[in-house]
Formats: C-alpha cells, structure tokens, sequence
C-alpha cells in the first residue's frame, strides 16, 4: 500500500495533499524555505514512500522554467531518500482550475492571502486527484 504526498510546486508556496481512500485531501501549503523539513518529517514518520508532483507543461508542451527548481529538488531528494518514489505529473491548467473555484466559492475576495494558501492547496488536490484516477496505485 502506497502513502502518497502530492506537491503542487513553487518558488514561494508549495501546496500538499494525501490520499484518503483513493480521494484527495488538501493536507497544507508550506513556505518553499520549509519544504525540505516538511518533507523529512513526513518521511521519517513513514507517513508517504511516494512523492507526486506536477510537470509544469504550457499547452504547447514547452516547460515553464520552474522545471529547472523541480529538477533540482528532485535530485536532492533522490540522493537523500535513495528508496523514495517519485512521479509527476501534468499540472496544466492546475492552478486555473483552482483559481476559477475560488473565484467562485464561498471564499470573501478581501482575504487574498487565505485563498493564495488555499489555491496552492486546491492545485495539489486537483494534481494527486487526476493522478489517483489514472493510476494502478493500491491506496
């Protein structure tokens, strides 16, 4: 049984989810400064065995440039966590979705900074969602 924790990636704020019987969770979204000891505390409680995180493609299938930062975060990631699984995952139109929800929800649009926290969370939810859909992972 794998435990799952999917990462919507960013330079600032970085959204978390889990899997609950196959359906996402919004878990939290962290600082990109405490990403790494989010992470390791995660691990080292043997709360996930695999990662999920968005491949950030345009709709034309180039890379945004965040890609380089995931990148680097991964292989630190590999070399620190040799048995940790890591797969991605398209992330289009991720963080769309999730801003047109919140637009749309009963959010008050004064609190701009609860829904930034709450998008990055939204976006993870919608990325490990659509990964659990299409995936053989045993939950």
């Amino acid at each position: 049984m794998s435990k799952i924790l999917c990462i919507d990636f960013g330079t600032k704020r970085i959204g978390l989810s889990i899997p609950i019987r196959s359906i996402a969770f919004g878990l939290e979204t962290v600082d990109y400064n405490h990403l790494i000891a989010t992470i390791d505390k995660y691990i080292k409680n043997k709360y996930i065995d695999t990662l999920v995180i968005g491949h950030p493609l345009k709709s034309d299938k180039s890379l945004f440039p965040i890609e380089k930062d995931i990148l680097k975060f991964i292989n630190f990631l590999k070399k620190k966590y040799p048995k940790l699984i890591i797969k991605r995952i398209d992330e289009r139109f991720s963080s769309k979705i999730a801003n047109y929800f919140l637009i749309n929800s009963f959010l008050n649009k004064k609190k701009i900074k609860k829904r930034k926290k709450i998008l990055d969370q939204i976006s993870a939810i919608l990325l490990l969602q659509d990964f659990l859909s299409n995936s053989s992972f045993t939950i």
